[in-house]
């Protein structure tokens, strides 16, 4: 029988409480230099998925809320961690549940990534879902630490606020007799860190406004991180949760270094 370590008070500390680590600029060593395949991110708790329904096809897709699902977001701590020479293994726990996580070796980078993720550290992770033999699993292609701890609770939230709405969805589906599979639904913008219908977040869609402006054209860098914080007026670490997904929709790309980014549409 599994049981959680995950910390409640700290998850739901709150009071603008940071840990000592915690820092407004941006962590050079979290990589957003990565364009992977990847469809949106729908935040999930390890219980979610647990209680998935996965397919019998080859494709093992899972089912949650009427939706199918691929590419997640968790926030959890970090425990059980195994290096291997192409991975490393580790188990995510979230309060909800725990579960099974891989970080393979691509780049070098990768290995930069997990060797300053320890035990007993929270981190906000972005990976596919995988089942094989009944068991459930998470290739992770995205890590960091949490640096804010209001960061975990915000996370719940959102996954609340996505699976109502999805169920609400689902339900209207049934009403009006509509058959077909839904895709994946992520609500429109509700609350901070917010969604629209195609799945793109409103920092995210204000970020590439900011790099499609006529000065950050002209510029062979791109626009600084510190400027766009400035103009959308929040933390460089919020900040870099919308980059890191543009990047990874390959929708933007770094330049002269891990600060700089611009717009692949104007490139």
């Amino acid at each position: 029988m599994s049981f959680t370590q995950f910390d409640g008070t700290a998850a739901f500390s709150g009071g603008g409480f940071m840990p000592p680590q915690a820092t407004q600029t941006a962590d050079p060593s979290y990589n957003t230099s990565k364009n992977r395949d990847v469809q949106t991110l729908l935040p999930l708790t390890v219980k979610q998925i647990k209680d998935a329904f996965v397919s019998a096809n080859e494709k093992s897709e899972f089912v949650i809320d009427g939706v199918d699902v691929n590419n997640v977001t968790l926030v959890g701590m970090v425990s059980d961690k195994v290096g291997r020479i192409t991975d490393v293994a580790f188990i995510l726990d979230d309060g909800t549940g725990r579960l099974d996580c891989n970080k393979w070796f691509d780049e070098a980078i990768d290995a930069n990534e997990m060797e300053r993720i320890l035990d007993g550290m929270y981190v906000r992770v972005h990976g596919r879902l995988k089942s094989f033999q009944g068991k459930k699993t998470l290739n992770v292609f995205s890590i960091r630490p949490v640096n804010d701890y209001n960061e975990i609770a915000s996370h719940f939230i959102e996954c609340i606020y996505v699976h109502v709405y999805n169920g609400r969805l689902q339900k209207a589906h049934v009403d009006v007799g509509v058959t077909t599979q839904p895709h994946m639904a992520i609500p429109t913008n509700q609350f901070s860190g917010q969604y629209s219908f195609d799945g793109q977040s409103s920092t995210e869609v204000k970020v590439l406004e900011i790099l499609s402006q006529p000065s950050y054209l002209a510029r062979e860098e791109g626009a600084h991180l510190d400027d766009i914080a400035r103009q959308l007026k929040i933390p460089v670490n919020d900040l870099m949760l919308a980059v890191d997904n543009l990047v990874q929709e390959g929708k933007v790309y770094s330049t002269v270094d891990d600060f700089h980014f611009k717009s692949t549409a104007n490139a």
